[in-house]
Formats: C-alpha cells, structure tokens, sequence
C-alpha cells in the first residue's frame, strides 16, 4: 500500500497525522464536552464528578507516558497508532452503553483515554520530528491543523448528534468512524526518512557527516554501522533499536539522559504544564462554560447549548488560521516568544468572560483568542525538536507527558466543583487566566541548552 512519490513523503505523515487528530479532537477533545451535560443528567452526578474520569484519565497518561515513549523509539509510531486507534474506537462503542457511573469511569480511563493518550499525535509527532529539520515546526503546524479540522468538521456534527439522536448513538458512530479511518492509515506511517531511504526534509545526501555514527537509543547500546542510506531499509533511523542514525553537520543530538539534565527541558516542561493546566479545564468543560456565560444575557439553555455548538467550529476555525501561519512563523523567528505571546492571548480569552454578561461578541473574542493560545501546542513539539534533536525524541516526549498530566490532571473536577457550589465558572476563571501569564513568562525565559561533552568532543576531533 503506497501513497504517490512526487511529493516527499514527510508530508504524507504529516498529512496523516492532521486526519487522525482531526478525529481525536473531533470526538473527544473538542466532542466530549457535549457529553457532560447528558451523562451529568442521566447518571445523576454533578459536573465535578463527571470531571472526575478526566482527572484520572489524565493520571492515567502521565504514569503511562515514559512506557508509550520509550515504545514509540523501540518499536515505532505504527505500532503506538494501532494500539491507540483500536483501543479508543472500541472505548466509544461500549461508552454506548453505559449504564451506571462506574462502568462510565472503567470506559473513559480505560480505553478512551488509554488510546486517545497513547496514539494519535503522541505517535505521529516524534515520527513528524523524525522527517523534518528546517521546515520542523511548519510540518508540526499543518499536522496541528488536524486539531482545528476536527472542530470545525466534526465536533460541532457531535454536539448535534449528542442533542438529536442522543450521546449513545453518537458515541457509536464515533467509535466506528475511528476504527474504519485510524487503522488503515497506520499502515501508511514510516518512523523515520531512513526507513526509506531518504533523508530529513528529502535532502540528498551531501557526503559523510563529521559526527560519529550512533545507531539505536544510546543508553541501550543500538546498533552502529557505516555508510548513509542508500535504499529503503538501509538506515533505520534514531531510537529504533536497529540500522543507522548520523546526524547532520550542527543537528542537535541529546540521549534522553543528556536532555534531563539541561535546565531548557525542565522549563519547557514547566511552561507546557503551565498550558495545558488551563487547557484540560477549558477542553473538558468548554461547551458548559460557554453555556454559562451566554446565559448570562437571559438566553434559554437549549438556545445556549446551540450556541455552543457553533462557537466551538468558531474556534477550531481561528486555529485553522493560526495554526500554519505561527508555525512558518516559528520557523523564521522565536518559537519561545511566539509560545510567550499566545499564552498571553490566552490569559486576555478569559478575561473576556469574567463579566458574565452573555453577549455574543465578547464569547466570539473568547474563542478566538483562546484559538491563539493553542498555537503553542505545537510549537512546544518543534522546540523540543530544535533543543535535544532525533534520537530520543519520544522518549522525552513521554518523560515530558508524566509531570504534564500530574500538573494538569485536577482542573476540570476543581472547575466542576466551583460551579457545583457557586451556579458560576467566574471563580475558576481568574486562576487560570493568572496561570497562562505565569505560563507567558516561562516560555519566554527559556534558554538553548549547551550541546553534550560527547558532541563537542566529536566535533572538535
């Protein structure tokens, strides 16, 4: 099974990857939030308990984090997006039928937030990282498109689909488009250029490098050989436990060991853990805090929930926008202070609901400046990228995805709570619009890391 050759087939992966988030963020994380409200109703829960699964489900991706990326470096993205797909599209199916709040919290942690947080973009973007140097954070841009794709196409269809047929039927046919679509497209998606004979950016090759060959995950003692990719399957790539890896002329070559050690990945860990603190409460409860905040104008709530539906496409729409133009953007200037300054348009997005007064101007500037805050996600991916290059990319993503999680795990049940006893999000709002300008400030702060001994030992002989 083949894709045409005429264009480098880096951007088939990238390609890829826009699909199968655009399901991933279609379904769940832009499509839960329509959920809660019905399954709040029908189990007889409050919202903060409901937000209770996410809390786990988010534990649950922090603790498996450093097993799915040493996974991804050993056995490849393939494997992770099979493992993913399949699990989350079955997830949805038996979500159908769910009949108490137990079997609900078994489903969600389970199986949809197992899969949603091993495969997907945790598979596709260190395959993404592997394919691309100059142009990294472009490529990593467009497959983010796949975010905003999925909440504009699909989301707003699952919010109609939740209040039309119901969030049974809706989570079935979820559940069957994920398996029809994500598996096949699994087979499509090679780990590294090497794979297939080619070389990052479909460079060609320009002689030998003057770094020593390093083949496999370093610390593991992998494989080493001699000679550039001349043939699919002559050069396997970094972290794949087989074939050769050389590293460009200037390309940064951290083992995961060697990156934990620089100050630059511990920031960056703080400042995306920083983010995503405000996004998984914003991701989750979405729908409901829009809801709250149009009703404020005296709007019925089925007119609201409406709403909702539409300002949810709004901005998934912005980041379709956003999303290439900060990542060419990224690639020409800053990504730390790019990162900087969507945290500070996120801070502004929720500012914009804080006087509660419904008017659907202000939620219009919400979501869109809410939009720029998402550009950050992946510019974190190309910084990384950038700092600690190919070989362990993975790796670091899922030591990375651990203190994410436990940073970010709590947000929605403490929302849910909030509301729960006030009938208001206002008091969940302001600590997290103080939060992205913490998190503005971190992302500016954060410096180059020095590269290894080794490296410049290598260089210098």
């Amino acid at each position: 099974m083949g894709l045409p050759q005429r264009v480098f087939y880096g951007w088939w992966i990238v390609a890829i990857s826009a699909a199968a988030d655009a399901l991933k963020h279609g379904t769940f994380n832009r499509g839960f939030t329509f959920y809660v409200t019905p399954l709040s109703k029908e189990l007889g829960v409050g919202v903060a308990v409901v937000s209770l699964a996410e809390m786990l489900g988010r534990l649950e991706g922090g603790l498996q984090g450093p097993l799915m990326g040493w996974l991804n470096d050993r056995f490849g993205p393939r494997f992770i997006m099979v493992l993913g797909g399949g699990t989350s599209g079955v997830g949805f199916i038996l979500l159908g039928l769910t009949s108490n709040y137990v079997y609900f919290l078994l489903v969600f942690v389970g199986l949809l937030s197992l899969g949603f947080r091993a495969g997907y973009n945790n598979a596709l973007m260190p395959a993404i990282n592997q394919w691309f140097r100059r142009h990294r954070a472009l490529a990593m841009a467009v497959a983010g498109m796949g975010s905003p794709l999925g909440g504009i196409l699909i989301a707003p269809v699952i919010g109609l689909l939740v209040y039309e047929i119901g969030w049974r039927n809706a989570a079935f046919i979820s559940g069957a488009a994920i398996l029809a679509v994500v598996l096949p497209l699994s087979f499509l998606v090679y780990r590294s250029p090497e794979d297939k004979g080619m070389l990052p950016d479909g460079d060609k090759p320009a002689g030998p490098s003057p770094f020593p060959q390093v083949g496999g995950i370093a610390e593991s003692g992998g494989v080493t050989g001699g000679g550039s990719p001349a043939g699919p399957g002559a050069g396997r790539g970094v972290g794949h436990g087989r074939g050769v890896f050389r590293p460009a002329p200037g390309e940064p070559d951290f083992t995961a060991r060697e990156a934990m050690k620089t100050p630059a990945f511990w920031l960056l860990v703080w400042a995306v853990g920083l983010r995503n603190t405000v996004h998984s409460g914003m991701q989750f409860l979405l729908s409901p805090v829009i809801v709250w905040f149009l009703m404020g104008s005296g709007r019925a709530e089925d007119d609201s929930v409406r709403l909702s539906a539409l300002l949810v496409g709004l901005l998934s729409l912005s980041s379709l926008v956003m999303n290439p133009i900060v990542g060419w953007l990224g690639d020409n200037w800053s990504k730390q202070r790019l990162s900087s300054v969507a945290m500070v348009g996120g801070a502004l997005s929720l500012a914009a609901l804080l006087n509660h007064s419904g008017a659907l101007w202000q939620a219009c500037l919400f979501v869109v400046l809410l939009a720029a805050s998402e550009t950050a996600n992946p510019l974190a991916w190309a910084i990384m990228g950038d700092f600690f290059g190919r070989r362990s990319y993975a790796t670091l993503r899922g030591w990375q995805h651990l203190p994410d999680q436990l940073m970010s795990m709590s947000t929605p049940v403490w929302m849910g709570l909030v509301y729960d006893y006030t009938d208001s999000y206002f008091w969940s709002l302001v600590p997290l619009a103080v939060i992205y300008s913490l998190a503005a400030v971190s992302y500016w702060l954060i410096p180059r890391p020095k590269p290894p001994v080794r490296v410049l030992a290598a260089v210098g002989a």
